[in-house]
């Protein structure tokens, strides 16, 4: 695990410093062992690769990076682990007569880069990475991604360098990057709470999408600033796609197909255990974190299955709760015997964090389990480098209740014509709240818990935007809308690329393509980097056992009513994890990292909360309705709304914002 920053630019164009401070600060975080730079040059242009080592595998100098394969043809920076390699470095002595230099998966992929094509190595590694490629014989950059996007990889194009890094950071401290806020992103993070791919809070800037590789032909790349990321691809001298063959899919489902239940549990079982067998390899302390859920449980079970060696665990509980999840947890670990470590957090622990937060994100992000996810990976690395986690699950098996809703209430909305819901949803709002919420669970038999104003009043909101399946699942994401005024949106409809699977000819349920578009941005922009972020922020490298390439293949083929069965998620999760522990220690209502941020708005926070949110603030970027703000606020302080993740966003955006202007 590391960082990776690598920039093309003019010979005349001198940059070495900004290029040197920028191995600092976050990308130091992200690899405090090692640091190594090279320079290449080409006709009058200068390529630099600058690299930050975590080391993991190999912790020689044979491990260090900038490396070139044997041949010299090939240089990378690279950012990941791979699982497989010692399997690819057999594949590789088949071929041809290699002495190795040392035990690092670096070298073993430059030498697969040096044998066969790039693609067919894409597509046989199996692990977390990204990388920049240099080809000295073609003159050619490949820059690629992993499958569900687990590492990151920014890039920043202008008209006197090109650059690609881990993180924003470093790139902005080049002389010519943009800083001009991409005003579409910022509405993008105010529905969504993260930016999505291949967007970035800049103009000129973009990600990477995961499962691509990017080729830069050097002998036709022309430097030039682009409006989008289409743009950008679309340059002479670019071109990307999709690495992914889609016959290993299709393989996997042919294996699958008329399979019984019993069949498919011992299967999953099978290709979820080789990959936390795989995942396991490191030459440092390895750990996993375990949150007492079904999927951490699931791993650190299949990790005691498969490891000889003691496996610690860590989880964080919270003193000042009534509910404390983590007793849930110390008892999965007592079952199964783990070296187990809660750390015991106080307020204090997230208020002192609360504003750092913008030094781990180098975009807004306001998905506030950052909190906790940061508090739990900071007390794991106390003890160990590398640890396992249960990521992935719901959106690979059908995990969050948002695919339970659609199950059960989609009919209601598909069956009611829209002017029809359009005329009683505004009905329903002239009556008294109380009477509405009555005819209301009466006519869909159900009763909806917490806050009844705030239900009623997202309930008659969703009934006048819903009109397919693409703006249910829509209204189910977003947490600004249109309607809301905060600012003025410019787009009229979602237009996100991660929206397309709804607009395939291919029939399919609502819940299986609200998963397939969870897993292409919410899993990589959401939950993915926040993983990333909080726990090298603390260097400390996260691995993730449901992303290997066979479990994804494995879900991606499973029949609906396996992972959702008669209202219950994750159906055969459970069934698998039923076979390691007793069910009453896992089957519960799904509960998260939930901390009392609505609450300590109201109390502790309230000042902070007003500080950020103040005119004043609001008028150093004048982007927000300071009229919305204030009512927000103020509906949150009195009561009268759960404003938290509203709030949130804004005030993350803010502290954000305050650091960066």
């Amino acid at each position: 695990m590391c960082g990776i920053f690598g920039i093309l630019h003019h010979e005349n164009k001198q940059i070495d410093q900004s290029f040197l401070s920028g191995l600092e600060g976050s990308l130091a975080r992200r690899g405090p062992d090692n640091q190594g730079v090279e320079e290449f040059l080409i006709d009058s242009k200068k390529l630099k690769f600058g690299h930050t080592r975590l080391s993991i595998l190999d912790l020689e100098k044979s491990g260090n990076q900038p490396m070139s394969s044997h041949s010299d043809r090939f240089s990378i920076i690279y950012n990941g682990e791979i699982y497989n390699h010692l399997k690819l470095r057999k594949k590789v002595e088949k071929k041809v007569r290699v002495i190795w230099r040392g035990t690092s998966d670096t070298e073993t992929l430059l030498e697969m880069f040096e044998n066969f094509p790039i693609s067919k190595v894409l597509n046989e590694v199996r692990g977390m990475f990204s990388f920049i490629l240099y080809d000295k014989k073609e003159r050619k950059l490949y820059i690629a991604r992993d499958q569900a996007g687990e590492k990151p990889l920014y890039l920043s194009t202008s008209k006197g360098f090109i650059g690609f890094a881990s993180d924003l950071d470093p790139l902005k401290k080049v002389v010519g990057f943009n800083k001009s806020l991409d005003f579409e992103a910022v509405e993008d993070f105010l529905k969504l709470n993260y930016i999505p791919t291949p967007k970035t809070i800049y103009k000129n800037s973009f990600k990477l999408p995961p499962a691509n590789c990017l080729i830069l032909n050097l002998n036709f790349y022309q430097f030039k600033s682009c409006d989008s990321f289409d743009e950008f691809v679309d340059s002479k001298g670019v071109s990307c796609y999709n690495w992914i063959d889609e016959k290993e899919g299709l393989e996997m489902g042919e294996e699958i197909r008329g399979l019984d239940e019993q069949s498919l549990v011992l299967k999953l079982e099978e290709v979820l255990s080789e990959s936390v067998r795989s995942q396991q390899i490191s030459d440092v302390p390895l750990g996993a974190f375990l949150s007492g859920g079904i999927d951490s449980s699931l791993i650190v079970s299949l990790m005691k299955k498969v490891r000889q060696e003691e496996t610690k665990t860590f989880t964080v509980g919270f003193n000042f709760l009534e509910y404390d999840e983590s007793e849930h947890a110390q008892k999965v670990a007592n079952h199964l015997g783990t070296d187990h470590t809660t750390y015991r957090c106080s307020e204090n622990d997230f208020f002192d964090l609360i504003p750092n937060l913008n030094l781990a994100f180098s975009e807004p992000f306001a998905d506030s389990s950052q909190l906790p996810t940061m508090l739990v990976s900071r007390m794991a690395k106390q003890q160990v480098k590398v640890v396992l986690s249960g990521d992935a699950g719901d959106e690979l098996f059908g995990g969050y209740n948002r695919y339970l809703l659609a199950n059960k209430y989609y009919k209601y909305f598909r069956f009611t014509p829209f002017i029809l819901r359009s005329n009683l949803s505004r009905l329903f709002k002239l009556l008294p709240s109380s009477l509405a919420m009555g005819l209301i669970n009466t006519i869909i038999s159900t009763d909806f818990s917490g806050n009844k104003e705030n239900n009623l009043s997202k309930i008659l909101n969703k009934a006048l935007y819903i009109k397919d399946k693409k703006s249910f699942y829509t209204s189910m994401i977003n947490e600004w809308t249109k309607e809301d005024k905060i600012m003025d949106f410019k787009e009229e409809v979602n237009n996100y690329h991660f929206l397309e699977c709804f607009d395939s000819k291919k029939e399919t349920k609502l819940e299986e393509t609200m998963m397939k578009a969870d897993f292409n941005s919410y899993l990589p922009d959401d939950i993915l980097c926040k993983v990333d972020r909080s726990s090298m922020f603390y260097s400390l490298e996260t691995r993730a056992p449901f992303l290997n390439r066979e479990v994804i293949d494995f879900a991606f083929n499973l029949p609906l009513n396996m992972k959702i069965r008669n209202g219950e998620s994750k159906w055969i999760l459970k069934q698998l994890l039923s076979k390691y522990l007793p069910r009453e220690l896992f089957d519960r209502p799904k509960q998260g990292f939930g901390i009392p941020v609505s609450k300590w708005m109201r109390g502790e926070l309230k000042d902070w909360v007003n500080e950020t949110l103040s005119d004043e603030a609001l008028n150093q970027h004048n982007l927000f309705n300071k009229s919305v703000v204030s009512k927000v606020k103020e509906d949150h302080f009195k009561g009268l709304s759960n404003n938290e993740h509203k709030l949130w966003s804004l005030l993350q955006f803010n502290q954000w914002y305050d650091s960066n202007k």
